[in-house]
């Protein structure tokens, strides 16, 4: 399989349309436009191994409500990882109910593997479940898609392994801890698998399920979205002691590097930066969602990102992309992913091209 496609390569598309990096607002990711301000940090980081002893599990375990985190080259390194450690433990592969909308490397770490996949969350008119090796869906009408995203109880009844994204990327949808503690009941009576991603969970922690204690729950989390940090690769696995020892050993010594274990630990401490954080977020977000609601399409959105869900989709992704204005343009095709502007003049740059696209698509100039 080849390499997806993420939010970000901002050089690439700067020389496809022939704009400089620098004059391009890169609003492609969910990521915060406000990093955590890193410190000094000391040369002992650079110069030694990273020690296991450095207090950032703690740290770690605190902050997120969980116990023994296993820290990771990023969620993406769990991600690759996780479905070839179930295939060995389980002696070959299973069945792995995945969200028909969502982060597709998932699907393509569990199908590298041999795992049979099933999707859930098709669109409730058109789509079906079958695994069809592609993940596109079509929208039902002008309005926006509209999708069934839960799994069924007959998709459970018959899964080895259930995969949530919560919150979704980039559907948003966020689903309640109390489901998913239903969902992982009948999963362990089984001895089924139940996989969270909350990589976007931060805002909304009251939906993680980082304080149960299960044989049969996974939980991944990143740095990077809401501590503005995907550039130090870090992220977090709480597995039960088996499969995060499996994990441990497959990934290899030193998976963090000292220089990310550092200012992990120091972020995680931080909590009136976090504060601030967490109310700046929230209120750029908002005013993001109000802009986007101006485009008379369908918007859905987290506090990290918002999506518009429009019937020329990709001619906005282009029309944007010459103003110079990167944004996600969906694997379904359907919608746009915006992050947060930083500051005021992001703000009014991003205002006047969404209003000069608006104009030119409705006079049919796209």
């Amino acid at each position: 399989m080849t390499l997806l496609h993420h939010g970000g390569r901002l050089r690439d598309v700067a020389e496809k349309y022939g704009i400089d990096e620098s004059d391009w607002l890169d609003l492609s990711t969910g990521v915060s436009p406000w990093h955590y301000p890193v410190p000094e940090i000391p040369v002992s980081c650079w110069n030694r191994l990273p020690e296991e002893e450095d207090g950032l599990i703690s740290a770690a375990d605190r902050y997120y409500g969980g116990q023994n985190a296993l820290a990771v080259a990023g969620s993406q390194a769990a991600i690759q990882c996780l479905p070839q450690v179930l295939f060995d433990m389980r002696e070959g592969p299973g069945r792995v109910l995945l969200p028909k909308v969502g982060y597709k490397e998932h699907e393509r770490a569990w199908r590298m593997q041999g795992w049979q996949i099933e999707y859930y969350g098709n669109n409730s008119e058109h789509g079906d479940n079958s695994d069809k090796g592609d993940s596109g869906n079509e929208a039902s009408d002008e309005s926006g898609p509209v999708y069934d995203r839960q799994p069924t109880s007959e998709q459970i009844d018959r899964c080895d392994v259930l995969l949530i994204i919560n919150p979704n990327n980039p559907a948003a949808d966020l689903i309640p801890a109390a489901q998913l503690n239903a969902w992982l009941d009948v999963l362990s009576k089984k001895n089924g698998l139940l996989v969270v991603d909350e990589a976007f969970m931060d805002m909304t922690p009251e939906a993680s399920l980082n304080s149960v204690v299960s044989p049969n729950l996974v939980i991944l989390r990143s740095i990077g979205k809401f501590f503005g940090l995907a550039g130090v690769r870090a992220g977090f696995v709480f597995a039960p002691h088996k499969i995060r020892l499996a994990m441990q050993e497959r990934l290899g010594p030193w998976c963090l590097n000292g220089p990310a274990r550092f200012v992990c630990a120091r972020a995680f401490a931080d909590i009136e930066w976090q504060q601030m954080q967490i109310n700046r977020l929230n209120q750029s977000s908002e005013r993001l969602r109000q802009l986007l609601s101006s485009l008379e399409a369908p918007v859905a959105g987290t506090s990290l990102f918002q999506c518009v869900y429009l019937p020329q989709a990709p001619q906005w992704y282009e029309r944007l992309c010459q103003h110079g204005i990167l944004t996600r343009l969906t694997d379904e095709r359907d919608a746009l992913r915006f992050g947060l502007p930083a500051d005021v003049k992001q703000w009014v740059r991003l205002t006047d091209v969404l209003q000069t696209v608006l104009a030119e698509i409705k006079l049919g100039q796209v």
